[in-house]
C-alpha cells in the first residue's frame, strides 16, 4: 500500500498528558477532548516547524476561510476529526510520496541518469559535498542515516523544500531563502491548559486569503517541472495559487524507495540542479525588511542566544510583520473568548550552505498595527542594546585597560566579542521586567494613549540598575578597587556617562538625577 501525506497516519504527536502517538492529518482536529494534542513531536525540532507549516498551508488548501467571520465561526466552534477528514479527502490523490505517477514535493522527472544519493543528504545539517570531499564532517558525520522511515523521509523532505539553503551552482533556495524565519500566532484559551493546541495553531495562523481558486493549481509536482536554467523565466506571484508558498519546490528530487525486512524505506535520492526560481513572494508565516536595492526581505534569525532584542524584528517593526499576525488583529475581535496571546518562532540560523544554530523561541503578543507601541517598544529595545554594549565595554575597561597618560584604554588587539556575559547577562537578567513594561505600555496605549515617556524613564532606572550590578559582579569591584582603584574608577565613569547620554538621547527624556546612581 503507498504511502499518502494526507490519508496515512505518520505524524507523532504529543499530548497535554504527556502521551504520545501517531496520527493522521485529519486527527490534527481532535484538540479539545480531555487530553488535547499540543504539538508535532518528531525527533527533530526542524521537523516539527516545516510539517506545522505544511499542515497549516493543507489545510488552508482544502478550506480557505471566505472572510473574518467565517474564520471566526470555526474558531469558537472547532471542526471535529470527520469534518476535516471529510475536507482533505479531496486532496488525497494528489499527496502520494511514492508509487507510480506524480509524488508529493517531489519532481515529475523521475530523474533516472542522475546518481542515488544517501539519504541523509535531505537533512538541512548534513554536511555538503564540499565537507565530504575535504573530509571535514566532523561533527555531523557522513552516512549516519544509511535508511530513512517513509514518515521521517517525508519530513526530511518537506523541511529542505521549505527551507532549502544554498546548495551549489543550480540548487536553489526556498522562496524565503536558506533557513527563513517563522513566526507563528499562538492563541491560548482560557482554562487550566496555559499552552496552545496544534489545532488552534493551524487555524489561527491560517492565510486570510478567502477565494483562492483550484487546489490541485498550487501543487507543483502535478505538472511538468518548472525551471531555471538561462532561457527559464523565475516563478513569480502573479497568476499563482497563493497556497504554493507552503508546496513550493526549489529542489529537484526523487526519493529512491526499498523494501527492507518487511518495511519500505527510503534509502536514497537523486537530484537536479536548477529547479524553479522562486522570485518576488511574501510567504505569510514570515516577517520582512526593506532593503534599499532588494525591496521586501524576510527576516532570518541570527546566532547566539536569542533575547528580547530580537523582538522587534521578529514581530516586524521596522518593516513589514507577517500577514497573519496582521489578520489576528481583525480576526481577534470577532471573538468572545477571552483568550491569552503568544507568538512562536522558529527557523535556522545559516552560513550560506552551513546551518549553525536551530533557533526557536516563544514571546509574547503585540499589536503589530499599533505604531504608537511601535515606537515606544523600539526605543526600550534600543536603550537595552546601547546599556549592553556600554556594560560590556565598561568591564572591558575595568579588566583590561592600559594606561596612557592621564586615561586607560583598551589594548588594540582585544577581540571586539570579548566579554559576551556581560553583554549576554543585561538582555537575561532584564527580559522580565521588559515583558512587564511591554504590558504596561500597551494597557497606556490602549486606555488613552497617553504619554509614555514616565514608563521608559522606569525603564532607564532598570537597565541602570541591572548595568551596576552586573558590572561589579563581573569585574570583582572589591579586589580590582584594592589593586587598580585608578582604572576601576575610570570604568565607572565611562559607564555611568554612557548611561547618562542613553538616557538623554535615545530615550529623548530629561537627564536622570545623578545623585540617584
Amino acid at each position: 500500500m503507498s504511502f499518502n501525506l494526507v490519508a496515512s497516519k505518520w505524524l507523532p504527536v504529543r499530548r497535554a498528558s504527556g502521551a504520545r502517538q501517531i496520527i493522521a492529518p485529519a486527527e490534527v482536529a481532535d484538540g479539545f477532548a480531555d487530553d488535547p494534542i499540543l504539538a508535532l513531536d518528531f525527533s527533530r525540532p526542524d521537523w516539527n516547524g516545516a510539517v506545522t507549516e505544511w499542515l497549516i498551508g493543507l489545510t488552508f488548501l482544502a478550506m480557505p476561510p471566505r472572510d473574518v467571520y467565517a474564520w471566526a465561526d470555526l474558531f469558537e466552534t472547532p471542526l471535529g476529526v470527520d469534518d476535516l477528514d471529510r475536507a482533505l479527502s479531496p486532496l488525497v490523490p494528489w499527496f502520494g510520496l511514492d508509487g507510480e505517477g506524480p509524488r508529493a514535493f517531489q519532481d515529475l522527472d523521475p530523474l533516472a541518469d542522475q546518481d542515488v544519493k544517501a539519504p541523509d543528504g535531505l537533512l538541512i545539517d548534513a554536511p555538503g559535498e564540499n565537507t565530504l570531499k575535504n573530509n571535514a564532517d566532523l561533527f555531523v558525520k557522513r552516512g549516519a542515516n544509511p535508511s530513512l522511515g517513509l514518515a521521517e523521509a517525508a519530513a526530511a523532505l518537506i523541511t529542505l523544500q521549505t527551507y532549502a539553503p544554498s546548495g551549489g551552482a543550480g540548487h536553489r533556495t526556498s522562496m524565503r531563502g536558506g533557513g527563513p524565519l517563522t513566526t507563528l500566532v499562538a492563541p491560548v484559551r482560557p482554562g487550566p491548559l496555559r499552552t496552545s493546541t496544534l489545532w488552534d495553531r493551524i487555524w489561527a495562523n491560517v492565510p486570510p486569503d478567502g477565494d483562492v481558486g483550484e487546489a490541485r493549481d498550487a501543487l507543483p509536482w502535478l505538472r511538468p517541472t518548472l525551471t531555471s536554467g538561462k532561457s527559464d523565466l523565475p516563478v513569480t506571484p502573479e497568476g499563482r495559487h497563493p497556497a504554493l508558498v507552503f508546496f513550493a519546490c526549489p529542489r529537484r528530487i526523487r526519493l529512491v524507495f526499498e523494501d527492507q525486512r518487511g518495511e519500505r524505506r527510503v534509502v536514497g535520492y537523486r537530484t537536479q540542479n536548477y529547479g524553479a526560481n522562486y522570485l518576488g513572494w511574501e510567504h505569510p508565516l514570515s516577517p520582512y525588511r526593506e532593503d534599499p536595492k532588494s525591496g521586501k526581505l524576510p527576516i532570518h534569525p541570527r546566532s547566539g542566544a536569542s533575547n528580547y532584542g530580537d523582538w522587534t524584528a521578529w514581530w516586524g517593526f521596522g518593516g513589514a510583520p507577517a500577514a497573519v499576525t496582521v489578520a489576528w488583529a481583525a480576526r481577534s475581535r470577532e471573538l468572545s473568548d477571552d483568550l491569552r496571546m503568544e507568538m512562536h518562532a522558529f527557523g535556522y540560523d545559516m552560513d550560506n550552505m552551513k546551518a549553525r544554530q536551530w533557533v526557536e523561541a516563544r514571546l509574547p503578543w503585540v499589536d503589530v498595527s499599533a505604531p504608537a507601541l511601535e515606537a515606544a517598544v523600539t526605543k526600550a529595545v534600543e536603550a537595552a542594546d546601547a546599556a549592553a554594549k556600554a556594560l560590556r565595554r565598561a568591564a572591558k575597561l575595568a579588566i583590561y585597560g592600559q594606561r596612557r597618560g592621564e586615561v586607560y584604554n583598551l589594548p588594540e588587539g582585544l577581540p571586539l566579542d570579548s566579554l559576551p556575559e556581560s553583554y549576554d547577562r543585561l538582555w537575561r537578567e532584564t527580559q522580565g521586567a521588559f515583558e512587564r513594561l511591554l504590558r504596561d505600555l500597551e494597557a497606556r496605549l490602549h486606555a488613552s494613549g497617553a504619554e509614555t515617556s514616565d514608563l521608559l524613564l522606569g525603564w532607564a532606572g532598570v537597565l541602570r540598575a541591572a548595568c551596576g550590578r552586573i558590572f561589579a559582579e563581573t569585574v570583582d569591584v572589591d579586589a580590582l578597587g584594592d589593586a587598580e582603584p585608578r582604572r576601576l574608577l575610570m570604568a565607572q565613569w565611562q559607564l555611568w556617562r554612557d548611561l547618562a547620554s542613553l538616557e538623554t538621547k535615545t530615550m529623548k527624556i530629561a537627564p536622570l538625577d545623578r545623585r540617584r546612581a
